[in-house]
């Protein structure tokens, strides 16, 4: 596999930082953040390293990433036609992105369970860029690790309503490995 050409960070402790953890535990530090994400990986703290991935990369592949696993694990359990909107917003903001696609997500997520992942999806979407603040509002500026968060949150909650919660962890790391080598466009290859 490629070094992770798609992650802007040089150091596993940027990354480490928006996660708000110790550096300390994602290798020395000089680090780099493909070598982090190897450490939590190895020791097969699958949650974390998921979380690790979507805070690594950049935000429209995060959301990405997150979308592809949403759409495929919902064959087996579909989602709720609120939830099942909030996770289309958020594809057609990948496939398009903009301030209207943007805040349909803000929306669809508002309308879609609290606790579904497709909100946290749709949310993610939201956090993305831009102001978070309403239209005729002064704008404010979303938090930079919301998205990835948000976008990591979502992978994690969907992976326990699968029927192998393990496997799908591990499948999202895969996956979140190619996207960040290659981009998001590795995600139409899988």
């Amino acid at each position: 596999m490629a070094g992770w050409d798609q992650v802007k960070w040089t150091q596993a402790r940027q990354v480490a930082e928006l996660m708000e953890l110790d550096s300390s535990n994602f290798g020395g530090p000089e680090a780099d953040p493909e070598s982090g994400y190897r450490t939590l990986r190895e020791r097969g703290d699958m949650p974390l390293a998921v979380r690790y991935i979507g805070h690594a990369l950049p935000r429209l592949e995060a959301v990405a990433w997150a979308a592809y696993l949403l759409e495929n694990w919902s064959q087996a359990t579909p989602p709720g036609v609120s939830e099942r909107q909030a996770l289309d917003c958020a594809i057609r903001w990948v496939e398009e992105p903009g301030e209207e696609y943007r805040r349909a997500a803000q929306e669809a997520a508002r309308r879609a369970d609290g606790n579904s992942p497709e909100r946290l999806l749709a949310d993610a979407v939201f956090m993305s860029g831009g102001s978070i603040s309403e239209p005729d509002l002064p704008p404010v500026q979303p938090p930079q690790q919301a998205c990835g968060g948000l976008a990591a949150a979502a992978v994690i909650i969907a992976a326990y309503r699968t029927a192998d919660p393990n496997a799908a962890l591990a499948a999202a790391c895969d996956s979140g490995e190619k996207v960040a080598a290659l981009g998001a466009n590795a995600l139409l290859a899988q």
